[in-house]
């Protein structure tokens, strides 16, 4: 389930900044109720959103411990150098580069694999990116979820 599709399929786009904080709680709500619909009948799902917060991922963590779901955790270690450039080619004008980059400091302090599997990770990996020589494509690739 990602947020910014169903972002984009509920709101659509541009995204009026001051709208934000009710547009992120319209679409998080709508992808955990995706989520949960998904593993009540007794598959697999996929949350790809940030999620560098703690509070971010407990909501996730709790509806998955409503059913007895194992939860994968992948990170995305990339520097902030990396970062700022994937955000540079991606068309989200209501994201700053300041708001990147507390993110970026969020992930840092708050998403290292022992913090991931105190919260509740069955398993962490991460993910290779930009600095390994490793395409999007190419580490997906990597992953397998059934």
């Amino acid at each position: 389930m990602s947020s910014d599709e169903i972002r984009a399929e509920l709101i659509g786009v541009p995204l009026d900044e001051g709208d934000s904080d009710a547009v992120d709680a319209r679409v998080f709500e709508e992808r955990d109720r995706r989520i949960a619909a998904r593993l009540a009948a007794g598959r697999s799902a996929i949350a790809e959103s940030t999620n560098v917060a703690p509070q971010a991922r407990a909501r996730l963590l709790t509806i998955a411990r409503r059913f007895n779901a194992p939860v994968t955790m992948l990170r995305f270690t990339s520097d902030i150098t990396d970062l700022l450039q994937q955000h540079s080619e991606r068309n989200r004008p209501d994201i700053t580069t300041e708001v990147v980059r507390a993110y970026a400091a969020t992930m840092m302090r708050d998403a290292g694999t022992d913090q991931l599997r105190s919260e509740g990770a069955a398993a962490v990996h991460d993910v290779p990116g930009r600095r390994q020589g490793v395409t999007p494509s190419e580490a997906a690739e990597r992953f397998s979820f059934r």
